[in-house]
This record gives structure tokens, sequence and C-alpha cells, in this order.
């Protein structure tokens, strides 16, 4: 029999002799590999003429190549592969390993490792799952790449509804209960989802009950096939709190409880969004037969470029081991300092501003079969006057601190194993200058007698001074202005004492202008709600 294209790790028995020195889950298979080769001096009549910096060495711009990505990033990248290094889609040697380790490690029948992101493990695990023709249960709230992949598929597609989580919080995620009920009913009325599409932990910090899912799923329709997305949250299965809700330990428990169960679960895994793994590493993680693993193995071959990095993949061997022997220890402090930022900003008053949304007080219904991310600290900041967008500009511009999500008056943060304690140090100085800030910014732009100089530039003409009564109509020249290209500044009046301009608790947002402003000689920008 013709052996096939196939990165389907090998058994336990298969698998290569441990290198020397190296045992258990102390072994980092592929990283030593990618190292010993990177150590040594090749000269390669192949491909990548920038492995080892060659084509840079006499270069005008090679100081620009060194300090972006050292000289131990070009070593490392190379094109090896075969029995130089191995196949990847028919490794034989440290990455069938590697995959074996990370596959004990989550707790999976077998893990592919991916150099091109989550985006390409859906699409391998929805080509693997999905027959043309099949009947597909969608989560609505799924990432684009599962949309896209369905659409290419040739199959019927369902999608379940999503679910805003109350007035005061503006995440959504997909209704649970009603997917459940569309699936019950399709059974029931004989015609059953071959496959079911979840997106578990999302980037607004929303996890899905998955044990109860599963559990529903497998008894409804024994021999469904799930698509678990949990981009976000590979790390959480190395820490007992968060274990509980991830889908490879719900289908062990399930196991357990019932004995091996002809569910097909394929759960994909960003490693660079919560564990040590350079950009773009991924894990695709299946639970299933020999036969499953041999379609996905098929699949990846179809949709994975066949120049994978060696680098990004070693960084899965290094970022499993790390997971292995020091996760917990690392999310007890994500997990102790978001709470501490909770903390402060309910308690603070220099930061009475910004208001924590979760995990008290919100997805505490269990009926929504979902709950709040521990590691993820929502924010309201609408009380400072100035918009989420602008917000963020502040904080990466004048404080080199960044924060990727913005949802109405909301920011994200999420506090992952990369935050220590004199990060989140920073981040709270930060929160109380830009409220001490922006505060009285704010104040200065409302209606009432003005105690400041507002001023455009250009031309630098006073809109209104100090004694003069700020109206609708002059907020709304003020807009004029702004949207004409004008820059908006206040300045408080020399002779003002600094306690008249301390601002109300929550000042009137409905008052202040979009545009940028100056408090006490300090340019800031403020915008209407």
């Amino acid at each position: 029999m013709t052996e096939p294209t196939s990165s389907t790790p090998a058994s336990e028995d298969d698998a290569p002799a441990p290198l020397p020195g190296r045992h258990g889950a102390s072994r980092t298979p592929l990283a030593d590999a990618v190292l010993a080769v990177a150590r040594r001096d090749i000269a390669s009549f192949h491909a990548l003429p920038l492995s080892h910096g060659r084509s840079i060495r006499d270069s005008r711009i090679r100081e620009s190549y060194e300090a972006l990505f050292g000289a131990a990033q070009l070593a490392a990248d190379v094109s090896y592969s075969g029995t130089m290094l191995d196949s990847f889609f028919r490794p034989r040697g440290p990455l069938r390993e590697a995959q074996r380790l990370s596959a004990e490690g989550f707790g999976a029948d077998a893990t592919f490792f991916l150099s091109t992101g989550t985006s390409t493990a859906n699409r391998v695990a929805l080509t693997a799952l999905a027959r043309p023709g099949s009947r597909v249960l969608a989560d609505r709230s799924c990432h684009q790449s599962v949309h896209f992949a369905l659409g290419a598929l040739g199959v019927d597609v369902t999608y379940a509804p999503m679910q805003r989580c109350c007035t005061g919080c503006p995440r959504t995620f997909g209704d649970l209960p009603r997917l459940l009920e569309m699936f019950r009913t399709a059974v029931a009325e004989g015609q059953p989802y071959d496959t079911v599409v979840l997106s578990a932990v999302s980037y607004d910090g929303v996890r899905y009950d998955l044990p109860t899912v599963l559990a529903e799923l497998a008894a409804a329709h024994p021999t469904v096939s799930v698509l678990v997305d949990e981009a976000w949250g590979a790390v959480h299965r190395f820490h007992p709190r968060l274990r509980p809700l991830t889908a490879l330990h719900a289908v062990e428990t399930l196991r357990r409880a019932k004995g091996t169960p002809p569910l097909t679960v394929a759960v994909t895994h960003s490693a660079h969004k919560s564990m040590s793994a350079l950009r773009q590493g991924s894990y695709l993680h299946l639970i299933g037969d020999g036969e499953a693993q041999e379609r996905t193995a098929q699949a990846l071959f179809q949709h994975h470029t066949t120049s994978p990095s060696w680098p990004v993949l070693a960084s899965l061997d290094l970022a499993r081991l790390q997971a292995e022997t020091e996760g917990e220890q690392l999310l007890d402090r994500s997990l102790r300092l978001a709470r501490t930022l909770r903390t402060e900003l309910s308690t603070d008053p220099r930061l009475s501003a910004y208001r924590a949304l979760g995990p008290e007080g919100h997805l505490t219904d269990p009926a929504l079969l979902v709950s709040d991310d521990p590691t993820r600290v929502l924010v309201d900041i609408g009380a400072l006057g100035i918009t989420a967008a602008d917000f963020r500009r502040i904080l990466f511009d004048e404080y080199a601190l960044y924060v990727a999500r913005e949802s109405g008056d909301a920011v994200l943060f999420h506090v992952h194993i990369g935050v220590d304690e004199a990060t989140l140090l920073r981040l709270l100085d930060a929160l109380r200058t830009i409220q001490r800030t922006y505060r009285t910014a704010s104040a200065a732009l409302t209606q009432g007698t003005s105690d400041h100089f507002i001023i455009a530039y250009p031309p630098g003409i006073p809109i209104t001074v100090p004694g003069e009564r700020l109206c609708d109509r002059t907020l709304g020249e003020i807009d004029a202005l702004r949207s004409s290209g004008c820059e908006i500044y206040t300045l408080q009046h020399p002779t003002v004492s600094p306690a008249a301009s301390v601002p109300p608790a929550r000042p009137a947002v409905s008052a202040v202008p979009t545009a940028p402003a100056v408090s006490a000689a300090t340019a800031v920008p403020a915008g209407r709600k």
C-alpha cells in the first residue's frame, strides 16, 4: 500500500528515541533540531538567500536587517526539509515527536503544527470535518475564516443567532441555548446537522460552557463533528481554574463518563495570542479516529504553505513546554493582576472616571452557558469625555501602551502571561494622568460660564474668554471648526484657583465637543459622544 502524504502524528512506539539529556516533558525535539542546524554554517543551493544573512553580508541595509531580526533569527529561518530536518507534511523526526508531545500535553488524540495562523487551521479543520452537501450549524459569532471556508465547501449552512451581553456591556456572543434548540429540532425532524462550529473563547473575553454544550450535542446526535475555535484560549488548558471550560478537557470528561464517544472534535488555538509562540503559530488538535486524522492531514496538505516557517514551528514546541512547566504560575500572576486592575479602578478616586465591566455583574446567568474570561478587563472610559479611539491613541503615542480593542465607550485590556507587575503599574499611572488631564478639559467644555480661554487654531483667536457663557450654539461652532480641520484648545485663566477646575464625578458627556483641547496649557483631545 502506498503511504499517503500525511502529517498524522506517529504512535508512541514509532517515535524517535529521546535526544540525549532530554526526558519527558522537558523535551523540545523540534526546537532542538532547528537550533542545531542554525548553529551550523550551512550554505544552501536551494532557496532562502537570507538564511544566515548571506545575501546581505555586503549590503548597505544589513544593519537594518540585523536590528530587526538579529543574527539568531536569520540563522534559524531555514528552508531544509525531508531527512535534513523533517518533512512538514509527512514528518518522521523531530516535528513528529514535537506534535506527539503537544497532543499529550493538551489532551488530544493528535496535534498538528501550523505556521500560517488559525485562519488556515480553521479552513483545514472544516475541510476535514464538513463533506460537500452536508449540513452545518455555525455560531454566527465565528471568525471570518470560518464563514469564508464554509462558503467555499459546498455545504448547507445554518447560522445560530448572536445575543448582546446587556445594556451596560457591549460584548456579543453566540446564543447557545438557541443553538442547542436548533440542533435538537433538526435531529427530531430526521435532518440532523453533520457539523457544528463554535467560537468558544472570544476576543472580548467570553467563554462558552463547553462541557454542557458538547455533552448536549453528543447526547442528541453522537456522530456529530464539532469545530471549536479557541483561538484566544490556548493557555487555559494549563491552569486548574481555566481548564474546566476548555474543549479538550470537556471531551476528556465525556470519555470518562461514557467511554469513548464517536464524537469527532477539532480544536484550533492561536498559540501566539496567549502563549509564548511566534506570530502565526497555531495548533490544530483533533479528537477522532485514524480516518479523521488522515482527512485532517490531507486537508493540511491542501491549505498550508509548502514553505513553512521553521522558527514559528519551533516556537510552538517551546511554548508547549513552557505552558506545561510554568503555565500555572504565569496564569496565577495574570489572574492576580487582572483582579488588581479591577480593584484599583473601583476603589482609587484618581481612577473614578473608569468603570470595569465584569466579571462581577455580567454573564452570571448559567442559563446563557457563557462566562467571563477573568484575564480580560473591559473598561468603560466614557466619563473621560474622549472617544475610545482617542484614548487608545493617547495610550500608544504618549505612554507606549497598546490596547487593541475598542467597543463603544469601552476598551479591552488583555492581562496575558507577558504582563507583569511593572507593566500594570505603568498602565495605572498612565490612567491616572489621563483622568487628571482630560476630565479637567471636559469640564471646561460644558454649558455655563467658562473660566477658560477656548481657542481655535488656526487662526488662534479665542472663541470664548473667561467669564463668557458657553451655549449650544457655541458648542456647535466648536464642532464645526473641528470638522473643518481646526484644533480646539482650552487654557485655564491664570488667576483661577486650581480647585475651581476640579470636574464633577461624571461630566455631562453631551456637552463635550469632538475636538482636541488644552487644559492648564497641555494639549489634549476631547470628543463629543
